[in-house]
Formats: C-alpha cells, structure tokens, sequence
C-alpha cells in the first residue's frame, strides 16, 4: 500500500511502473478464467446455466470449492457444471437483478470495458447501491461455518459482471480495504483508477498486452492481488 493508500501506487506514492505492473499480469495466475468469463458472462440467460458455468469457473479456479457451501463446485472435463445446485439458488435470488445489469451496460451506448467510469456519477452511485443489496441477499447462501460469506459473494458477482466488481478474498477484505461493505470497494477502486490515469494519461483496462484482461475490475484485481500482506 502506498503512501496515497492507492494501489496502483509504490511505497513513495509514485505510480507503480508500467514494466512492473505488466509483470504482474502477465505472471497473474487467474487470467485464463477471467478471460473466460469475461467472454462468457456477457450471454446470460434465464435459465441460469452461464451464470452457473461462470461462477463455477471462478469459485473453482480460487480455490473456493475445498470446503465450505461451495464444496465440490467446478467444471468436469466434459463442460459439465458440479454442484450447480447451490449455484442455482444464487441465480434464483439475483438472477433478475442480473440480467437486468447486463442489459443497461450495451444500451449505455460505453464500452464495457471501461462502463464503470464512463457512467455518470449518479448512475454509478445507484449501480453500486444495487451491487451492495445483491450481496447482502447472497450472503445467507454463501455464509459458512468457517467461509467468510462476502469472499464468495463478491466472486459470483464478479464472474457474471467482470466490468463492475471486484473479486476480494478474505485477506483483501481484512487487510487491503479494512470494510464489509462491497460499494466501499468498488467507490474504492473507481477512485484509484481515475487518479492513476489522469496521472498516467493511460487506461488501465488497456495494460494486458494479451488482451485477456480487458475490462477495468479485472486488471485492478492484479494489483489488489499484489497488495496483499505476504
């Protein structure tokens, strides 16, 4: 964390380096599933099977399926989708609220890449507002025994709106943004962003050369990941 308490900053409150923070993503674990749902989630359907293959993807590849409700959750070698029922029941109490999204986001008329600054304040505002009630509503289906309930909500909703929301593990939760509030840390993150790039004169959504990460959340994830205490 730097002294500007940005992550897209160095100790000394300098913007991280480009060389550095192209490292980092092309080092970064996850990209192959991100980019996966970044193509993926943007077809969801009423019947909940991409928002299941999605968040299967996601919830597996974090390694969220060893205990807890997700047990077991992944994608077979035959596409087929392990315990989707607990999946389903996510969609059941979102879904709506879902489509809903992902239906304002091409009739924005912004890229969706960079759809979460290019939104006006207000609009922004409203959207995180119902980001935040979305995972409160998921948070009695994602809860544990020994699972930290807004892990895994916020990765079910990152794996079906990669252009909006931040995927935290409980670490980043605790340690990096020091709240159990979901809007906290996308406001959050808006503002990091627009102050790295007015700095930088660059996008951020633009710094995998690979194109695998190409929506904002997801190249702001490799720095969040990053920031974790070692």
């Amino acid at each position: 964390m730097g002294s500007k308490n940005l992550l897209l900053y160095d100790l000394e409150g300098n913007t991280i380096t480009l060389a550095k923070m192209r490292e980092l993503i092309a080092n970064f674990s996850y990209k192959k599933a991100t980019q996966e749902i970044i193509e993926k989630s943007i077809g969801l359907e009423k019947d909940g099977e991409v928002f299941a293959t999605c968040t299967a993807r996601i919830l597996s590849n974090f390694g969220m399926n060893r205990g807890g409700p997700f047990k077991s959750v992944g994608i077979a070698r035959n596409g087929k989708v392990n315990g989707k029922e607990i999946l389903l029941k996510c969609w059941n109490e979102i879904g709506d609220d879902l489509l809903e999204i992902r239906k304002s986001v091409p009739h924005s008329g912004f890229p969706r890449d960079r759809y979460l600054l290019e939104l006006s304040k207000p609009k922004r505002e409203r959207l995180i507002a119902k980001i935040w009630r979305m995972t409160k509503r998921l948070l009695p289906l994602t809860m544990g025994e020994t699972s930290y309930g807004l892990v895994g909500a916020s990765k079910i909703l990152f794996a079906v709106l990669p252009e909006v929301v931040l995927p935290i593990d409980s670490k980043q939760w605790l340690k990096v943004f020091n709240t159990v509030d979901l809007g906290d840390v996308i406001n959050r993150m808006v503002a990091d962003i627009q102050e790295w790039e007015d700095e930088t004169h660059l996008k951020l959504n633009e710094m995998d050369h690979s194109r695998m990460l190409t929506t904002l959340p997801s190249v702001y994830n490799v720095m969040a990941m990053h920031a974790r205490p070692r």
